[in-house]
Parts: structure tokens; sequence; C-alpha cells
């Protein structure tokens, strides 16, 4: 996820394989009224696998609604299938949902209005590679965090570019309203006089710098490692943002049960190994392993 009040990556190689169904997946536009899916079908956790749910802790009975941006690659994406959503906070999402008994419903929600969406109660959470900082820590209620993460650049490897402020004249490519977003705008603010150019998916920023038209890619460092991936010969990244910005999970102020629950949840998954597990699949290592749980 990703950002700062509306807008999240740690260095590490992303293992390709064939990677499984996390979660169902619902346009926040769409009601959420549906019935319990069977659990065989794809993108649906199993309810019921550890205790029994408390139904007072989700808006509703046995269900626990999770909000994602999908399209932010290895956070949350979709399957080769178009429809099935992946990645690390959408199967991190599914172990969750059955540690606490709870069958997993997977909002699929643009990032501009993620927030509003949460304060409009249309779903429990928000688990988007939604970065921690102060301004957002103000306005809801934040877990602890399960990833480190911070913004970087990335470059061409031919690039005379070599730090931050080696950007005036340049022309560089964000996704909008993200902290990388912010990062750059402070950037100008400061005297960088750079073309920023603004894109609505991050993956459309990785496609202009490989198209070349754009100098640098502004954004977080485990998105950056997966976008590289077998291309990480021919980019690199030659800037990190001074200050880390986790990432963390996203409730509505004065839900701290549900907090602490699933809190409670990622700390079994963090003894018993799932964490790991989940994190060494998407990243080629268990980048979670010096988080405190």
């Amino acid at each position: 996820m990703k950002k700062r009040l509306l807008a999240c990556v740690l260095a590490g190689a992303m293992v390709v394989g064939t990677l499984t169904a996390c979660g169902s997946t619902q346009s926040a536009e769409e009601t959420t009224e549906s019935g319990t899916t069977d659990a065989s079908e794809a993108g649906t956790s199993e309810a019921g696998t550890s205790e029994a749910a408390d139904d007072s802790l989700t808006l509703e009975s046995g269900k626990l609604m999770v909000a994602a941006e999908i399209g932010y690659p290895p956070m949350e994406y979709y399957d080769e299938d178009g429809a099935t959503p992946i990645g690390f906070d959408m199967e991190l999402a599914a172990a969750i949902a059955d540690e606490m008994g709870l069958e997993l419903q997977i909002i699929d929600t643009a990032w501009d209005g993620i927030f509003a969406g949460l304060d409009a109660d249309k779903y429990d959470v928000i688990m988007a590679c939604v970065s921690y900082t102060d301004s957002r820590n103000e306005e809801y209620l934040l877990s602890k965090p399960y990833v480190a993460n911070a913004p970087v650049l990335v470059v061409p490897n031919d690039s005379d570019i070599a730090d931050v402020t080696d950007l005036s004249g340049k022309s560089v490519a964000v996704q909008m309203e993200t902290t990388a977003d912010y990062v750059m705008q402070d950037q100008i603010s400061a005297g960088v006089d750079m073309d920023l150019r603004q894109y609505e998916k991050v993956i459309n920023a990785f496609d202009e710098i490989k198209a070349g038209r754009v100098d640098a890619v502004c954004t977080d460092t485990v998105v950056a490692n997966y976008y590289l991936g077998d291309e990480s010969n021919n980019y690199k990244t030659v800037w990190q943002a001074p200050e880390a910005e986790p990432i963390v999970m996203c409730f509505k102020k004065g839900n701290d049960n549900l907090k602490d629950a699933m809190e409670a949840a990622v700390s079994t998954l963090k003894e018993n190994g799932k964490l790991g597990e989940i994190a060494t699949k998407y990243f080629g290592s268990d980048i979670t392993a010096d988080i405190d749980y």
C-alpha cells in the first residue's frame, strides 16, 4: 500500500512460482451482501479452521472484509486469470482470517478512495501496503508494523542520476497520492526542478521507464524489487528515503478489539512460521524476521 493520508517495500528478490488464491473479491461500489462461498472456490479462505469467530469484531458476522488496491505487486495483484487476488498482503489476510475463524472477503478498491470507504464502514480493515505516517496515525487506528518499508529511486543502469538531488531537469514517474509521490513533491518544494509525472497505477510508472519515456521511478522498495525482477541488470536503485515507513494494517478509530485480534493472529503466524513462509514465497527471503510480534 503505501502512502500518506491518501497513499507503501523492502529489498529482497521476488520468487516467481505458482501462486494460490487468497480471498474473494468485490468492488467497493458493490453491496457487501453475499452468502457464504464454498472454500473450494477460487479466492475464499475456509472459515473455522481455528477457534470460533467473535461476531462482535467485524461489520458482518463471520466475515472479515479487507480492502486492497489490487494492482500493487508483489503486495496485492491479480493472478494470470485476471480475477484471483494474490500477493503478500492477500495471502497474509487469508491466513489471518483462517486463524480467527472468519471467511475472508477481499474488496478491490481504488487507492484514492480507500480511506473514505473505511470511514463509511464498507470494510473492516485496509491491508494494501499502507505505510505508517504520523498524520495517518492521527486519523486512523494503525496496527504494529508487519513489514519494513521506504521509498526508493530506480533508474536505468546507464543513468547519470546518483541521488535525489540529481533530478533537476529529469522526469520522474510515481503512483499518484502515494508516499513516493509526496516524497518527490517535497523535493520539488526544496528546489529540485524535476518533471514529476503522476500515474494512477504503479505499473504505469514502470511501463514508462521501461519504454524510456521517463528518467526515474520513485516507489516502495518491495515493489521496486518485484518490478525489476529479471530486468535487474538493466536498472538500479540509487537512493532510499532516510525515514522508514513500515507497513501496517489500518482500522477506524475505536476498532481496537479487531486490531488486537488481528495482531494476535499475526503473532501466532509468526510463531508457527507461516508468516515467514508467506514472506519467503513472495520476496525470496523472510523479510518479516525482525518484526516485533
